[in-house]
């Protein structure tokens, strides 16, 4: 199998210089030797259309990676603020919903500010203690009792 002329690598002694051009290519864009052949000769050709070219491509990759990095900052930080944002309405919504539901209250006798009982609160266990000292219950436990 043999080579293309443009793939042939010719061995021939070069200068230091482009020889140490070629390995600092290799080393800044990972490329193995062939590559960095090729990609300094294309750097040579500085008028060329190839150049041109090349340099379109690599100015567009870079506006895209740039530019979708941004959008996905923009994105991620519009989804965790909608993200923070539900958390914190759903959590007040849902101590709403539970308050109306389960939350006990009544007016203070000396203030009239509400007195809210919760769970584990001696005012609570005080309370519970007195409805069931008065005979409270179940309304069907407290109507089979009588019966």
């Amino acid at each position: 199998m043999t080579a293309s002329k443009k793939e042939r690598m010719v061995k021939r002694s070069i200068p230091w210089s482009l020889h140490m051009a070629i390995v600092r290519l290799q080393g800044e864009e990972e490329l193995d030797y062939r590559e960095a052949c090729a990609r300094a000769a294309v750097l040579i050709e500085v008028n060329g259309s190839e150049f041109e070219v090349a340099v379109r491509v690599e100015a567009n990759r870079l506006y895209k990676s740039r530019f979708l990095g941004e959008v996905n900052k923009a994105k991620n930080t519009w989804m965790r603020k909608g993200y923070d944002d539900g958390k914190r309405d759903g959590k007040a919504e849902g101590f709403l919903i539970a308050s109306e539901d389960f939350l006990i209250r009544y007016p203070c006798s000396a203030c009239g500010l509400d007195v809210i009982l919760r769970p584990g609160n001696p005012d609570t266990e005080a309370a519970v203690e007195f409805l069931k000292s008065r005979g409270w219950g179940h309304p069907g436990c407290m109507g089979a009792s009588s019966a």
